[in-house]
């Protein structure tokens, strides 16, 4: 199979995914916003925060890693270790999740939340074994069933949320928190038979080679500062919800909250592009190919004109859309998800720039990105907030994006110029755009 038709079957398997998922999501949002006022909302966003930062403690941020270096194993045809990289993978997932119950447990015993901080923890818990299998899929290029995981996923809590009143009769706000655990488990049961086919092609392969000094070079050479570059990425991004919370209170998070969560469903449509190229960019980097580079290209500019039609049209739709899917009660989410949208377009140059940094093997850059950039959006929250309160941390959103990608961009240059792809292609139309225009209209006709 070509690298074209890879990139084709990847972005159709995701679009299939990006549909099914945003009118789930959107339905589920309904459902959400109906259950729960924007005050509980934004409580239930703040305990989600410490859900994604355990993330971070659960993998280690290590998923790129793996799923980069499986990518490069099957590439180079040493199935053995992808093997032995999945079942280590596994079980270091098992282990911190079981380790973050417990400590979840006990916050919750302390701040006398028990149930909730439970809640959580148990989501992390179930999450684990998901995470492994859709790094397992993603680095084997099983577009399908990795798209297929997600459906289940979305399906599930859709079915969860929709059905709550006829199996919970306590509080709204831990009925909505407990969708997200039992989502998890339908999932993991799904993913079991999603894993079986990936799993016999490595089911013979011989791991007698590999032991843990090969794991722990692995992560000396790549790891570290991938370990070090996640945590402070979720950090950052949860840094508006912790300021805002101090700042504004719930009311104010959850119109936030509410805005982010809108952004993330449209933000769907186009991670389809970026979850087929993040293996693709690890297999093909060394080979200086062409082509991946003119998939590169065309990704940013496609994702840009896309990102400015939808932003466009979503700041004339937002107050039909915001009034339809939340109510009344949260017309303030309106300018906050009006402005949100344009970070659609800085999005559109970032999505092969991770990718990349793992490709290559430079995890350390992205670390040094990261830090520079939470502590440049520690400074624009609090002056943005103080300034103009709520919008004014997604001010702070749209700065902080465009600086991490100049200085990607910068980086890349230096590290990788044979997969830098100038921004300023976004505006022009090359030949590859008029032949796949010609394409198009040959089979209309």
């Amino acid at each position: 199979m070509t690298l074209w038709e890879r990139i084709l079957q990847g972005v159709t398997a995701f679009s299939v995914d990006t549909l099914v998922s945003l009118v789930a999501g959107i339905l589920g949002a309904r459902l959400v916003f109906y259950y729960l006022p924007p005050a509980h909302y934004g409580q239930l966003a703040f305990l989600l925060s410490f859900y994604d930062a355990g993330t971070v403690v659960v993998s280690l941020g290590l998923e790129g890693v793996f799923t980069a270096e499986i990518a490069r194993a099957r590439g180079n045809a040493e199935q053995g270790w992808a093997k032995f990289l999945i079942l280590r993978y596994v079980s270091l997932l098992l282990t911190a999740a079981t380790l973050l119950l417990v400590v979840f447990v006990g916050i919750g015993m302390w701040r006398r939340e028990k149930l909730l901080w439970s809640i959580i923890g148990t989501y992390l818990w179930f999450a684990a074994p998901n995470r492994a299998a859709s790094t397992l899929f993603h680095g084997a290029t099983r577009y399908r069933r990795l798209a297929g995981q997600s459906i289940t996923r979305s399906l599930s809590r859709l079915a969860l949320l929709a059905t709550l009143p006829w199996w919970w009769t306590g509080e709204r706000l831990a009925g909505v928190a407990l969708t997200y655990p039992l989502m998890e488990l339908l999932t993991a049961v799904a993913s079991l038979g999603l894993a079986r086919l990936p799993w016999d092609e490595l089911r013979s392969a011989s791991t007698d080679e590999y032991n843990l000094r090969s794991l722990m070079n692995l992560f000396r050479q790549k790891g570290v500062y991938a370990t070090l570059s996640v945590p402070v990425k979720r950090i950052g991004d949860q840094l508006p919800v912790w300021f805002l919370k101090a700042m504004v209170g719930d009311a104010g998070l959850g119109a936030y909250a509410a805005a982010k969560r809108g952004y993330l469903l449209i933000l769907s449509l186009f991670h389809s592009i970026e979850a087929t190229l993040f293996p693709l960019v690890a297999e093909q980097a060394k080979t200086r190919s062409e082509q991946l580079r003119v998939a590169l290209r065309q990704a940013q500019k496609y994702s840009f004109w896309l990102g400015f039609i939808v932003a466009i049209g979503g700041n004339v739709a937002a107050p039909w859309i915001v009034l339809w899917i939340a109510g009344s009660e949260y017309a303030t989410v309106v300018p906050l998800f009006r402005l949100l949208l344009w970070h659609l377009l800085i999005y559109a140059f970032s999505q092969s720039q991770r990718p990349i940094f793992h490709a290559i093997g430079q995890q350390k850059w992205l670390f040094f990105v990261y830090l520079c950039t939470t502590a440049v959006d520690s400074i624009l929250l609090v002056a943005g907030i103080r300034l103009l309160g709520t919008l004014g941390a997604v001010w702070a959103v749209l700065l902080s994006g465009i600086f991490i990608v100049s200085v990607r961009y910068v980086l890349i240059i230096r590290l990788a110029p044979h997969l830098w792809v100038d921004p300023r292609t976004v505006t022009r139309i090359e030949e590859f755009d008029l032949e796949l225009w010609r394409l198009l209209t040959r089979r209309r006709r």
